[in-house]
């Protein structure tokens, strides 16, 4: 059966794209792994449409293709920067989006069998992480060796504790389990993975299938608590970006990288005015094809002179994403947080049928939001995994809220 097929096969893509294309990816240098994986993904996905009576494709992922074509030909016509640069922009754009749709369209189960195996995966590379961690608290150097830098680390163990949570029973044991794997992230001392492990913390220990998501007073203090210790965390970071400006000196490039972040972050109200209502175009803006095809907008803003932002020093171009989303406009903007809002919403509706799947769904929702404030994770190789297991989480809760539906039509009659 086609089903069986696409099963096994997708099964056996994960593995690999786990294994080469996020925790061994900067290790590799091979920087196509993740276009190989969504290549793979993409043959799978055509062979479940041709297999199909009707050539099922879900109508929320042809909206979405129409509006990243749409903006494609907007920039052509804005001649927002050069054709290749618009077209790279275009596809690194895209690519995380058609990862989700992808697996939501094939409807992949991964086997027990299967499931079994990618949790001792899991906790093996959580042990290499775990040693990659400790090798960094004794000299930070020591990352060199195998090209990975912090916030690789911090991801890497987010990626592989969701996806050991999926695969497992979910019984007290794995839950641990869990918490233990996401702890050895805390070595890469990142601020915003220590607020993304204390919301999966709280989720896991306080989030259960009876929990009803509406204001109440122990909601309110949960949330309060919760708040609170994310914002003691990350407070230095979000004054930087959002209230001071990056306003001040410094020749440390920590303090560099943050100046450019900022920066970012500052002109993006004067992109979205200038270029009202759809945004200044692919390629343009605070994303890697406007730093490898140098856009203009950088100049004319006179952002090339921060350091970090310049033609022959980009490196901080693309190290944020919000920033990013000028590209689109106040239009795209709008469907950007509507799509995720889109997905919350499911997400919250379906938490008393499928409750570990719900509850891993905002989990990876809320990773995105956190990350997207100081990283393009959702464009990168470590974004599309997270993305192709959010659709695989989707594809789950689709399928036990039909289940749900149809033994209450067969109780009914």
């Amino acid at each position: 059966m086609v089903q069986d097929f696409i099963n096994k096969n997708f099964s056996r893509l994960l593995i690999f794209t786990l294994i080469f294309g996020v925790i061994l990816y900067d290790t590799i240098g091979f920087d196509y792994t993740d276009e190989l994986c969504s290549l793979l993904l993409f043959v799978l996905f055509l062979k479940y449409v041709f297999s199909t009576p009707h050539w099922e494709v879900n109508k929320m992922f042809l909206v979405t293709t129409a509006v990243f074509l749409f903006y494609l030909c907007y920039s052509f016509y804005i001649g927002s920067n050069s054709k290749a640069a618009i077209i790279t922009d275009f596809v690194v754009q895209y690519k995380p989006y058609l990862g989700f749709f992808c697996v939501y369209a094939i409807k992949p189960v991964v086997s027990p069998t299967y499931k079994k195996l990618i949790c001792e995966i899991c906790i093996v590379l959580g042990i290499y992480l775990l040693g990659v961690g400790i090798a960094y608290q004794i000299s930070p150097t020591n990352l060199n060796y195998i090209s990975m830098h912090p916030s690789r680390l911090a991801t890497s163990v987010s990626i592989i504790s969701l996806l050991y949570l999926y695969c497992s029973d979910f019984t007290q044991r794995d839950k641990a389990i869990f918490i233990l794997l996401m702890v050895v992230g805390l070595l890469s001392e990142r601020s915003k993975f220590y607020g993304f492990f204390i919301i999966c913390v709280a989720m896991i220990l306080f989030v259960k299938p009876s929990f009803k998501f509406k204001l109440n007073i122990k909601n309110i203090i949960l949330c309060s608590i919760v708040l609170a210790l994310v914002l003691f965390f990350t407070y230095k970071k979000m004054n930087i970006y959002f209230i001071s400006g990056g306003d001040f000196l410094g020749d440390d490039e920590k303090i560099q990288d943050s100046i450019a972040r900022a920066a970012l972050y500052f002109y993006a109200p004067d992109i979205l005015s200038d270029y009202f209502p759809f945004g200044s175009g692919f390629g343009s803006y605070a994303t890697y094809a406007s730093s490898v095809y140098y856009s203009p907008l950088y100049n004319h803003y006179g952002m090339d002179g921060i350091y970090g932002l310049s033609k022959h020093f980009g490196s901080f171009i693309a190290d944020t994403y919000y920033p990013a989303l000028a590209q689109f406009g106040y239009v795209g903007i709008c469907l950007f947080f509507l799509f995720w809002g889109n997905l919350a919403l499911k997400a919250l509706r379906s938490h008393k049928f499928a409750y570990k799947e719900a509850l891993m769904a905002l989990m990876i929702i809320l990773f995105f939001m956190i990350e997207c404030t100081t990283d393009s994770t959702i464009t990168h190789n470590r974004g599309l995994f997270m993305m192709v297991l959010l659709g695989l989480l989707f594809s789950d809760i689709r399928h036990i809220v039909a289940q749900d539906k149809n033994k209450k039509i067969l109780s009914s009659k």
